[in-house]
């Protein structure tokens, strides 16, 4: 135990001794502070702890969609943006090395000289580099989560739903850094590897969501495409639809099963993050705001397409993927000769 505990704490000190870190959690701080500047009052909200007053009669102190506009800037905005791209590239430039210079330096000798198996230490070391993100993640949260109880007297703890979230999908970006690190011991080719990896299983995600609006959301809103002639028709009710668009979707389906699905585990927190206030969800409010029935519809067809694929299917292909990957890398890991 007393090993273990040892490399937790190496890798510990590996991280806050770069400037990475701090420089993260420093816009990680300062993004918190920004988003607990806005406040309520009975003529609208203010930014900036009151420097700046904007005067609202939908959003003010007695409304609850003050609480759903808060948390619809955090899930829409603050987590894609920060936490699900910029933060994350942050930590792989910082964590790719854990492995290249764990293996590369005669740290390994010292482990290995310890009675501590080899996939314990893997596995140990692989955690200790999710730190970099799970203390941001926890520390925002923790930030937000006062803010909200302190500003609108609702302490939300769906709030901390977004540490596990955004923990688990760097987690995913980060076993293919691990696993190309441990096969080279290149910490430059593991985080070109790990990035590329990324934007090609996001563009897979994205042409999926595409591909679904086409064949199943659009003939449902009532709007009809002709491939060949790229005329499009707008009618009253719905529509088939395109067997075309249909097989289309199928395919990048299939071709997505198996990838990592980093980009839809990230706007899962829209699913997770509720308002409390009134026992409304920000969803249910947002219907409320439709003053027609074609909105409404609208509004239904768009759901119904944020939600086509379960938590179930999100979070366990992901798991497979990052499970066989992380076995493939603790078997090299094992297996080579230092």
């Amino acid at each position: 135990m007393r090993a273990i505990c040892t490399l937790i704490w190496d890798s510990f000190r590996m991280l806050s001794a770069r400037k990475l870190f701090w420089f993260a959690m420093a816009i990680t701080l300062l993004i918190s502070v920004g988003f607990a500047s806005v406040g309520f009052n009975d003529s609208g909200y203010s930014l900036g702890f009151g420097l700046y007053q904007v005067d609202d009669q939908l959003i003010n102190s007695g409304s609850p969609l003050a609480e759903v506009m808060l948390l619809k800037l955090l899930t829409d905005v603050v987590v894609p943006w920060w936490f699900g791209l910029a933060a994350l590239v942050l930590a792989l430039i910082s964590t790719c090395s854990i492995f290249p210079e764990f293996m590369t330096s005669g740290s390994i000798d010292i482990a290995l000289s310890k009675p501590v198996r080899r996939t314990t230490i893997f596995f140990t070391k692989y955690l200790c580099g999710l730190l970099f993100v799970a203390v941001q993640v926890a520390c925002f949260c923790l930030v937000i989560f006062l803010a909200l109880g302190l500003r609108l007297e609702n302490w939300n703890y769906t709030i901390f739903w977004a540490v596990p979230l955004i923990v688990f999908v760097y987690s995913l970006i980060y076993s293919v850094a691990v696993l190309v690190g441990v096969w080279s011991r290149s910490t430059i080719f593991a985080l070109l590897m790990a990035i590329g990896f990324w934007g090609f299983s996001w563009l897979i995600q994205v042409s999926e969501g595409m591909s679904y609006k086409f064949a199943y959301t659009m003939p449902e809103q009532g709007i009809s495409i002709n491939y060949q002639s790229g005329e499009t028709v707008i009618n009253e009710g719905a529509t088939e639809p395109n067997k075309t668009a249909v097989n289309i979707h199928s395919a990048i389906e299939k071709i997505a099963l198996p990838l990592p699905k980093t980009r839809d585990a990230t706007y899962l927190i829209r699913r997770k993050i509720t308002v409390d206030s009134n026992n409304l969800t920000s969803a249910a409010i947002l219907g409320q705001l439709a003053n027609t029935a074609e909105d409404d519809k609208m509004f239904k067809s768009e759901e119904k397409y944020q939600n086509r694929h379960s938590e179930r299917y999100i979070i366990l292909s992901s798991l497979a993927f990052e499970a066989l990957v992380l076995l493939l890398a603790s078997w090299l890991f094992c297996r080579r000769d230092y």
